[in-house]
C-alpha cells in the first residue's frame, strides 16, 4: 500500500507498507522491488512498471477515503515483503 511520496527530481521516493507484515519500504525513483520498477513519483501518486504492465498507485487526501493501491503491485510485490524496514535503490 502506498502511504507517502517525497518528490524531488531524481531523489524522489515512494513509501509503502506491506499490509501483511507491516514492513515499511522506501523505494527511490528507478529503484526495483521484486521485479517492479518505480518509474515516476508525483504528489500522492506513483507509477510502477514490470515488463509491459504499468500500475499507478495513489493515496487519499487526509480525512478522505482509505488509501488505494494498484492490484498487481499490491498482490504481487508488497505481499512478499519482509518483516523489517527495507530500502532499495
Amino acid at each position: 500500500m502506498l502511504v507517502g511520496t517525497v518528490v524531488g527530481g531524481d531523489q524522489s521516493v515512494g513509501i509503502f507498507v506491506d499490509e501483511t507484515s507491516k514492513a515499511t519500504l522506501r523505494l527511490k525513483l528507478d529503484g526495483d522491488y521484486q521485479g517492479w520498477r518505480l518509474s515516476s513519483v508525483r504528489q500522492r501518486e506513483v507509477t510502477m512498471v514490470r515488463g509491459e504492465l504499468t500500475e499507478t498507485l495513489t493515496f487519499a487526501k487526509a480525512g478522505g477515503a482509505s488509501p488505494a493501491t494498484g492490484p498487481a503491485v499490491a498482490e504481487t510485490a508488497m505481499r512478499r515483503g519482509s518483516s523489517h524496514t527495507a530500502q532499495y535503490d
